[in-house]
């Protein structure tokens, strides 16, 4: 007979009242109900009917009396260690080998059990009497623990009974007590526990709370020492149908290539060719040669692979190891001197070198204690010679050394996104458009399907769960494009979200441009070939959109940006062209062209910083690269591209479209962007708001703040948006009647929160003026989710197989209670497009549905800078870029100056850490402060 469930908990009722406050369930991730958020107000009808599939697919519980049984489990040492960390693959560990040891019923409920690695795993089987104490001697390298450290007393005890059938209420919509919605909030999170138990064991996990997972098979190398794998993610969510469903999607994630250290140190430099899939070779380190040209693209070697030889180092400098730490920290691996499987992770590359590097040896058999250097110690331990003496150690453990050679790195290292190269960025981007050129029909999605086999994997069999084998399937509407307008009342209509600007003027002159300069950081461009070329992206330009150039001699200088020295370098260089264009007109200078040699990101961003914070006052500028302004090749688009900005960036309007805001209305957007993570050290997130200035809602001013780092919300909004009601005031002699707010960068956990106080602190900003109270509409835009969604017919489908713009999903998996809906507006360029998902949070102007849904795709249209529609409105999307643009000047590669050390709490607690000190109000003060500075688009 099969075992019996537990489904009367009954006799545990008076352990239940007494434990519920020791579940420790993480929510990060996890989705919210969004009390007090305005209802649906109906489904949307405009467009064109379409049907889609979505990555969805449907599950259902056997029976009606679905429960499964919540615990709390706690691991620890038999005999404490001072400051023992319990790491997630630890507690696994101890979790796997309680599981193969327990016997019976206690067996029984833990072999079907979900554990999250931290602290609750849940069971359709009961533990006997509801509470276990077990111990655990850890195994290393198969034999039995010897160390106290690896003895484990493992508790369990009841937490409460979990009824998944409330997640089906909720998909019906049925309304729910405060306890209901806990328990379906719970239970949700117990279903992604179970999800991600079967393919732990064969994939690793990387990111998003635990839903993604990676195989090293079908891995592809980058340049720069990375590799590409390939991987699912999933979800287990509700819908607004009968049934919750599972959400699958593919993914990539950029991790260290694997190997000996020295090997992978000298991938990582950039020494011995670089160049991965289809990418360029790279320039050998330092005394190396530079990597062959390769086959098959512009890449090094064969495509998909680096070339060159990877050179032998011997030695490596302060800066090469700098980096390396930023790569390499907590990065596990393998020793190679002598036997064993266990895993250790690096602390840190120590700056000595390895001959260099001594330390005490106890004495044995009353022999006294010694100091003894690594290269010795290697050799008289392991007869292991050290042939890399010069080169530094692996510090790992408590005060453990290792040379490099002895070291082989393990799989999935994690390169963070900030720390990828620029052309390790482009393969991702080119690796992806290829894999996902089938995708836009599901199948890479439906792939992961069956090989994940959900309806095989014991434990999801263990609860009865069922998931459906084909994607769900719903309605889908088609919006129409609106009319765009350009100068001289001339109206184009976009084909596939597009259209060509060829024969047009825009829509507003802005400034006319009197203070300029040209300045060359190429040293093949001249001053000669500026005055030959510069005129050809500008003046050419001007004259034949309707902009007005009236200094059309601005002086033009060359200038050497590497330069050593004072009065030298890429600062000096600008502020002697800012200089010379104020001299020239007498008023502060508009704009500043640079030329650049090639596409260099480091020297653009700090074009980009200088210009904003290192000049007498901030100057908008205009970066270009040499050779394509030399090249009669693409010149035309690359023009007009660079026309858009230079348009916007001296107050000008690009085009229009008829959108239905009214003069009465002020949009906002906003972001909050996080700095990259460090460690022992606290620096500031950057929050941006971007307010339309003009009751047009197309002219639009930033305002940034720094705050607490890591914190979502956006602290100072009361006053930030208090700042734009006076800016809309001062320039339509009238305070906004509407709010319009749209809020990019919430995280999925973090809604209820935004509604809470960021909500709130838009309507304190408002009663702040006498007899003023604005209707709010206060909308969240979410980009980084994984909905994605398929035609079912080929005649629903662009030139790219996509779904077309404007295609729009508000039924079957949204919410069964919240107004929400996914609009892809956009056409997509490279494998499938993603929609963006639009969450209704409050809405005092009680839009309809066809009403928003027309007005979000409308404004879609309007981005200043492209004659395309974008995915996301384009007043959160400035406000992206803002944050983006603010982060060059924030984030700086050494903080040593600008940290200040908080106090640690002694020689044995947690590390010390340090706080960046900064100005919540610099950027406000500097940029804005210079109202001719931030009512332009200086960000684009």
């Amino acid at each position: 007979m099969p075992p019996k469930t537990v489904a009367d908990a009954k006799e545990a009722g008076d352990l239940i009242t007494g434990m519920e406050n020791l579940a420790i369930a993480s929510r990060r991730g996890m989705q919210e109900t969004l009390d007090g958020c305005p209802p649906r107000p109906g489904y949307g009808t405009a467009g064109k009917a379409i049907k889609v599939a979505a990555n969805m697919y449907e599950s259902k519980f056997k029976g009606p009396g679905a429960t499964v049984l919540h615990y709390d489990i706690d691991i620890n040492p038999v005999v404490k260690v001072t400051n023992q960390k319990k790491p997630r693959a630890l507690l696994q560990a101890v979790w796997d080998q309680m599981v193969a040891e327990v016997k019976g019923e206690l067996k029984q409920a833990l072999d079907a059990a979900a554990y999250d690695q931290v602290k609750n795993f849940y069971t359709p089987f009961a533990v006997p009497g509801h509470k276990a104490e077990v111990k655990v001697a850890l195994k290393e390298d198969g034999k039995e623990a010897k160390k106290d450290e690896r003895r484990f007393k493992v508790v369990m005890q009841l937490v409460n009974k979990v009824d998944l059938s409330t997640i089906e209420d909720y998909c019906h919509g049925m309304k729910q007590s405060a306890d209901a919605k806990e328990m379906m909030l719970t239970a949700i999170q117990a279903m992604n526990v179970l999800f991600r138990q079967d393919p732990a064991k064969k994939y690793v996990m990387s990111g998003a709370a635990g839903r993604r997972f990676f195989s090293e098979e079908g891995g592809i190398p980058l340049s720069n020492g990375g590799i590409l794998y390939p991987g699912f993610q999933q979800s287990f969510r509700w819908t607004s149908t009968q049934h919750a469903a599972l959400q699958i999607d593919t993914a990539y994630s950029a991790f260290i290539e694997p190997g000996m250290l020295p090997d992978v140190c000298a991938r990582l430099l950039g020494m011995g060719g670089g160049g991965g899939f289809s990418g360029r070779g790279g320039r050998g380190g330092r005394g190396f040669d530079r990597g062959g040209r390769g086959g098959g693209g512009r890449g090094g070697g064969p495509a998909y692979h680096g070339g060159g030889a990877v050179p032998a180092i011997q030695d490596l400098n302060p800066n090469q190891i700098r980096r390396l730490n930023d790569y390499l920290k907590t990065a596990k691996f393998k020793v190679a001197h002598r036997n064993t499987d266990r895993l250790f992770s690096i602390n840190k590359i120590t700056t000595q070198p390895a001959e260099a590097l001594k330390f005490t040896l106890s004495g044995k058999d009353g022999k006294p204690d010694r100091q003894i250097g690594i290269v010795q110690y290697y050799k008289e331990m392991y007869n292991r010679q050290v042939t890399r003496p010069r080169l530094p150690c692996v510090q790992y453990g408590k005060n453990n050394y290792i040379p490099l050679e002895f070291v082989k790195l393990q799989p999935f290292h994690k390169i963070p996104m900030l720390k990828l190269t620029s052309d390790q960025t482009a393969e991702i981007m080119s690796i992806r458009h290829i894999a996902n050129c089938a995708d836009t029909a599901g199948l890479p999605v439906d792939a992961w399907r069956r090989r994940l086999d959900y309806t095989n994997m014991p434990k999801v069999k263990a609860w009865g769960v069922q998931i459906n084998k084909k994607m769900m399937e719903m309605g889908a509407r088609v919006l129409n494009p609106p009319n765009i307008l350009y100068g001289g009342n001339k109206t184009l209509r976009a084909n596939f979200g597009a259209w060509n600007l060829k024969a047009v003027k825009f829509t507003k002159p802005g400034m006319a441009l009197k203070s300029w300069s040209v300045i060359s950081f190429d040293e093949r461009c001249g001053v000669p070939d500026l005055r030959e070329y510069q005129p050809r992206p500008i003046l050419l330009i001007h004259a034949e959109i309707g902009c007005t150039v009236e200094n059309r001699q601005p002086d033009c200088m060359q200038w050497n940006p590497h330069a050593a020295g004072s009065g030298t370098g890429i600062k000096a260089g600008l502020q002697e062209a800012a200089r010379k264009a104020y001299m020239k007109s007498k008023i502060n200078p508009q704009l500043i062209i640079v030329i650049m040699p090639r596409k260099d990101v480091a020297m653009y961003k700090e074009i980009k910083s200088v210009a904003a914070e290192g000049l007498l006052k901030p100057v908008v500028t205009q970066c270009l690269q040499s050779q394509k302004i030399k090249s009669d090749r693409g010149l035309d688009q690359y023009c007009g591209n660079v026309a858009m900005k230079v348009h916007v960036k001296l107050g000008g309007i690009t085009h229009q479209v008829s959108h239905g805001i009214d003069s009465k209305t002020m949009m906002i957007g906003a972001d909050v962007t996080h700095p990259p993570p460090r460690e022992g050290l606290i620096q500031p997130s950057i929050a941006v708001s971007v307010c339309a200035i003009n009751g047009e809602n197309n002219k639009f001013a930033p305002a940034i703040r720094l705050q607490e780092g890591r914190v979502e919300i956006i602290q100072d909004l009361e006053n930030m948006v208090h700042d734009h009601i006076l800016t809309f005031e001062k320039n339509t002699k009238a305070k906004p009647e509407k709010i319009l707010f749209f809020r990019d960068g919430v995280s999925e956990g973090q809604y209820s929160h935004c509604v809470q106080y960021e909500v709130e602190a838009v309507k304190r900003a408002a009663r702040r003026f006498p007899k003023y109270m604005p209707k709010i509409t206060f909308v969240i835009c979410a980009k980084r989710h994984a909905m994605r969604f398929f035609a079912t017919s080929e005649a629903d489908v662009d030139r790219t197989k996509n779904l077309p713009a404007g295609t729009i999903v508000d039924t079957t998996v949204t919410s069964p209670m919240v107004h929400d809906f996914y609009l892809q507006a956009h056409a997509g360029l490279q494998g499938t497009a993603r929609p963006t998902h639009y969450v209704v949070v409050a809405d005092e102007n009680k839009y309809t549905a066809d009403k928003l849904q027309k007005l979000v795709n409308d404004l879609c249209y309007t981005y200043a800078r492209a004659s395309r529609s974008v995915s996301l409105v384009p007043v959160a999307y400035y406000a992206d870029i803002v944050a983006e643009r603010v982060r060059d000047w924030v984030y700086s590669e050494d903080f040593s100056e600008a940290a200040s050390t908080a106090p640690s709490s002694g020689s044995g607690g947690p590390r010390r850490r340090e706080t960046v000190t900064f100005d919540p109000l610099r950027l406000k003060k500097r940029i804005e402060n210079e109202p001719d500075f931030n009512n332009v688009a200086w960000y684009m």
